[in-house]
């Protein structure tokens, strides 16, 4: 049994673990399976029925990106992870954006108003092959994300080197829309040999896109420097000085909220493009 200071230790491992539930959507397994422990052994710790292990405390710190300390003490940068204060910082705004982010709704509501727009511009080859790219590229992206989840993840043990590879797979994919659409009249010329002259004309669509793929991208690059920046210890740098950047976790804690919206922008702004390219152009000499 937990003596009583034992047992308010474990309530706060509770909350953090609710905390690491939101924040990084661990489970109670991947959890159990970074501190080598069983789900059972973590439910008798929860539960006082037994005490933590010192070292099974200082993996969880390290997990949770504090110091021991914190969890001992119970300090101000601990009780930031709680649930209650993670809801508190993003406020309703945000908490709608992590409604829509969620997988379940966001991917499917996403691929499904592009192809959509795909079956509305059947007649207007311009329009089509633009939100291709942005509908090819995003199927691309989910597969990749699906293999990355069930394949990839499952054999690393490490945080920090899953953040690498699915930041590094962001960026690729947003570098890959940038290219394809500088270089869409190339494509279109390969695709159409030719033959269709409106695949070539000058989309209004195609400025507002370059830059809210940039942002994408940019938002892409830092998440993956920053992962980088909070995991110097990986680099060989000393602890006792990487710790000084373990609580940068902007571009982690918001990176899907920041990529949501100008993905959405993206249909809003590939539909507007083409019901515009539907309007007839009015000559002035008919309105003399």
């Amino acid at each position: 049994m937990q003596t009583p200071e034992e047992y308010e230790v474990s309530q706060r491992v509770g909350l953090l673990i609710q905390g690491l539930k939101h924040r990084r959507g661990m489970s109670k397994e991947t959890i159990c399976r970074h501190l080598d422990i069983s789900t059972r052994t973590l439910d008798n710790y929860l539960s006082g029925a037994s005490s933590f292990k010192l070292g099974t405390l200082l993996k969880f710190a390290d997990l949770c990106r504090v110091r021991l300390a914190d969890i001992l003490d119970d300090t101000e940068t601990l009780s930031r992870l709680y649930p209650n204060n993670l809801r508190d910082r993003g406020g309703i705004l945000l908490l709608l954006a992590g409604s829509i982010t969620g997988a379940l709704v966001f991917e499917p509501v996403t691929c499904a108003l592009l192809f959509l727009i795909l079956f509305m511009a059947k007649e207007d080859k311009n329009s089509q092959l633009l939100t291709f790219i942005f509908a090819g590229t995003f199927v691309l992206e989910v597969l990749v994300a699906l293999a990355l989840r069930y394949v990839i993840f499952p054999s690393v043990e490490s945080f920090y080197y899953e953040n690498i590879y699915a930041f590094s797979i962001q960026l690729a994919m947003s570098l890959l829309l940038l290219f394809l659409l500088k270089y869409r009249m190339v494509i279109a010329a390969v695709i159409t040999q030719g033959k269709t002259a409106s695949i070539f004309e000058k989309n209004y669509a195609e400025g507002p896109l370059y830059i809210l793929v940039g942002f994408c991208a940019s938002v892409d690059f830092l998440a993956l420097m920053e992962n980088f920046l909070r995991n110097l210890e990986h680099l060989g740098v000393n602890e006792e000085f990487a710790k000084i950047f373990w609580e940068v976790t902007f571009f982690y804690d918001y990176f899907e909220y920041l990529k949501v919206l100008p993905m959405l922008l993206c249909v809003a702004v590939l539909y507007i493009g083409f019901i515009v390219r539907q309007q007839p152009l009015q000559n002035p000499l008919h309105l003399i």
